[in-house]
């Protein structure tokens, strides 16, 4: 394993910390858990609105009225991480060993302690979701679809 490989694996799981970290704190989240009665579906729900505001207004209005338009998008996010999953091309296993142990690591801190009981449900949901955005385009469009039907319910953020 080169410092390369590690440093790659320690700055996702840093990143993917830090993101959660920041939506449990966002406005959206918490009128989300709080109109949907659902933990997981608020997070997806806040996942979705976050991988939006990556985009501009112009991008976000495009992909909302277009699903053809979002699945082109959903395609290429769900493509970043191909070298790590499975690929035509292959992938460096290694880095693919590494990243599978950093995503075991990252659910079984939150999930439970050494008596099996439940740590951080909230986090731990955070990024079994993550992890299901970031390998499965049918997925992503589920929760598409969730997010446009909770937009028309009338979001207040």
């Amino acid at each position: 394993m080169s410092l390369l490989e590690l440093h790659k694996i320690q700055t996702t799981k840093s990143s993917w910390q830090d993101f959660v970290e920041y939506s449990i704190q966002t406005p959206f989240y918490t009128e989300t858990k709080a109109k949907t009665q659902s933990l997981v579906e608020a997070i997806q729900l806040t996942l979705f609105h976050d991988y939006l505001s990556t985009f501009s207004d112009e991008e976000k209005s495009e992909f909302l009225a277009s699903p053809d338009s979002f699945l082109a998008s959903a395609d290429k996010f769900v493509n970043i991480l191909e070298g790590v999953r499975y690929s035509q091309e292959g992938y460096n296993r290694k880095e693919r060993s590494l990243f599978l142990g950093m995503l075991k690591s990252l659910l079984r801190e939150h999930k439970s302690d050494e008596n099996g009981e439940r740590k951080d449900l909230e986090r731990y949901h955070f990024y079994r979701c993550i992890i299901r955005f970031c390998s499965d385009r049918d997925y992503i469009f589920r929760v598409y679809e969730k997010y446009k039907s909770y937009l028309s319910q009338g979001s207040g953020v």
